[in-house]
């Protein structure tokens, strides 16, 4: 499994769900706290996972 497909899944459990296609992202959105995450589509590493999982910890806080 690829750093990009753990970020998506780390998406989905936290109730992201696939929004559209942007330029050179997908753009990943939570109804319930009204949030959207881009996500990158190429070059995509362990360290853009990681700001994902930030991003996703960042919006549950408030």
């Amino acid at each position: 499994m690829t750093p990009r497909d753990k970020a998506i899944k780390d998406l989905k459990n936290a109730g992201y769900i696939f929004d559209r296609h942007g330029a050179n992202h997908d753009i990943y959105w939570n109804k319930e706290l009204n949030r959207k995450i881009p996500l990158k589509r190429h070059d995509f590493d362990e360290h853009d996972r990681a700001y994902i999982n930030k991003e996703i910890r960042k919006n549950q806080q408030g």
